[in-house]
């Protein structure tokens, strides 16, 4: 009868362990992995016509802050690529982020970044406007971006945060059609609505990336997408009286650890 018990209570805490050990690895399987993530930037604060799209001001620039945020979170340089004003022509920015989605493995992530002026064409198609944008050339039209990736990416998530007008609108581009990949758009604005020139909007990704103790709404310690969201959300419309747009598209869960969450230094 006892053996019977201690053979029955071996087999418990063996069930036991196997199920904590399950859960841990699927807990680790839900946290963001920075050393798979690639990430496109393309960041302007001036354009060759400088009578449509106005420049702003080039110190305290954050875009350079949020591509080395993601530095230090681990993602491998060799895994970047960043393209400033001038470097960012249209033919270059397409046929860059071609070559660049070819790279990423089965499996991996890719961040797109966006940052710099959008707009609306007569007839209300929108496009990130690229260094050399004029009247022959529209720029980087909206619903390319997630076509591309769909189209030469092997892996599994995107992520594609924009800080500019009209940004609203990648969340419409992603949700008209089928998706292979599983999307999660982070947007300064709304489809219809123009965006500050302010650095707000990459700010809060900066703070959610770096771990901002603040970005961490329930205070578990830790940081997710969800929360990321709510912060930008917050800090746009506090902030700049703007609404932003956050959207997860497919298998994309919006509950994944972005990562660790510093310390408050006081509890208000």
């Amino acid at each position: 009868m006892k053996r019977t018990f201690v053979t029955r209570l071996a087999t418990s805490v063996f069930i036991v362990a196997a199920i904590l050990s399950t859960s841990l690895s699927a807990k680790a399987a839900e946290e963001w992995n920075p050393k798979r993530t690639w990430a496109f930037f393309v960041c302007l604060v001036e354009w060759k016509d400088k009578e449509t799209f106005s420049s702003f001001p080039k110190n305290n620039r954050k875009d350079t802050v949020l591509r080395d945020t993601l530095k230090a979170r681990g993602v491998p340089s060799e895994q970047i690529v960043y393209l400033q004003d001038s470097a960012a022509k249209t033919a270059v920015v397409e046929q860059k982020f071609a070559e660049f989605l070819k790279k990423p493995a089965p499996g991996d992530w890719v961040f797109v970044y966006f940052e710099g002026h959008g707009y609306k064409t007569d007839d209300g198609i929108p496009y990130l406007a690229t260094y050399d944008v004029n009247d022959n050339i529209k720029g980087w039209r909206f619903d390319k971006v997630p076509d591309e990736i769909e189209q030469n990416f092997r892996g599994s998530h995107a992520i594609i945060a924009l800080d500019n007008c009209y940004s609203g609108a990648m969340a419409d581009a992603v949700k008209r059609k089928p998706r292979r990949v599983s999307y999660g758009v982070l947007a300064s604005s709304l489809a219809s609505q123009v965006s500050t020139s302010n650095w707000t909007f990459t700010e809060s990704l900066i703070s959610a990336f770096n771990g901002a103790a603040f970005v961490d709404r329930d205070s578990d310690g830790s940081i997710t997408f969800a929360e990321l969201g709510k912060n930008s959300e917050e800090d746009m419309l506090f902030g700049e009286e703007q609404v932003a747009t956050i959207a997860f598209t497919g298998k994309f869960d919006a509950q994944m650890v972005i990562g660790k969450a510093d310390t408050a230094s006081s509890p208000r």
